[in-house]
């Protein structure tokens, strides 16, 4: 004689189907994450405070964003840092890092998942670090070409920073959908969680780049000082 637990039951007392079971369970896995990616949007939105309007001068967006929407938006934004991470990097004398960093933004598509995202952050963290060496290392050279590398590495992580800023918007418009499950889900949650502090973290990269390139005599865009 075959058991069958209470909860492969319905109300009836019958016996459900695997494929009913299977439905339940992805219905409930749906509705979690859902109220998951709500909860994360709202904390993530108030945690940017007055940043976004210091940077960006506004806190708009697009109503109903997409978790695929956020995710291309958030892409998009990492591109422009890790390629101003490639640029800063090479000016400074870390060509092959450099390099690695251009790679990556290179290899970054619209379609991330959370996976791919947080490799890029790691990419980029560990390029913050190194840069953040070479601006504190007083023998550090930076000759006439590679001045003009750093001043378009500045751009770009001005750009970057702008694209996170103006993301704040979104983050409070995010309404995911309780029926959407998958890599774009995933990835949305991830941005949601991260973006906060990648902005702020961002912001204290670009002071240190500007006081360097100040103190190397480099080219400074008007981009990146009005950040500040």
């Amino acid at each position: 004689m075959s058991i069958t637990s209470q909860t492969d039951r319905d109300a009836d007392g019958f016996k459900m189907s695997d494929l009913e079971n299977g439905v339940m369970k992805k219905k409930y896995l749906q509705v979690v994450l859902g109220l998951s990616l709500a909860a994360l949007s709202g904390v993530a939105a108030a945690q940017f405070g007055g940043l976004t309007s210091a940077l960006s001068g506004s806190t708009g967006g697009a109503s109903g964003v997409s978790a695929e929407s956020l995710v291309k938006s958030y892409v998009g934004g990492t591109k422009n840092v890790m390629t101003a991470d490639a640029s800063l990097l090479k000016a400074v004398g870390l060509k092959d890092e450099g390099s690695r960093s251009e790679l990556a933004a290179q290899n970054l598509t619209e379609g991330a998942t959370s996976a791919s995202l947080e490799d890029a952050v790691k990419i980029q963290t560990e390029s913050s670090k190194l840069l953040a060496e070479k601006f504190s290392d007083k023998s550090t050279v930076v000759d006439a070409d590679s001045k003009k590398e750093y001043t378009k590495g500045l751009l770009s992580l001005a750009l970057g920073l702008k694209d996170y800023a103006g993301m704040s918007g979104d983050l409070k418009n995010f309404k995911p959908s309780v029926t959407s499950l998958g890599g774009a889900a995933g990835a949305a949650m991830y941005v949601v969680k991260t973006l906060p502090d990648s902005t702020s973290n961002l912001l204290s990269t670009l002071k240190k780049a500007v006081e360097f390139a100040r103190e190397k005599k480099i080219e400074v865009p008007k981009e990146a000082t009005s950040l500040l």
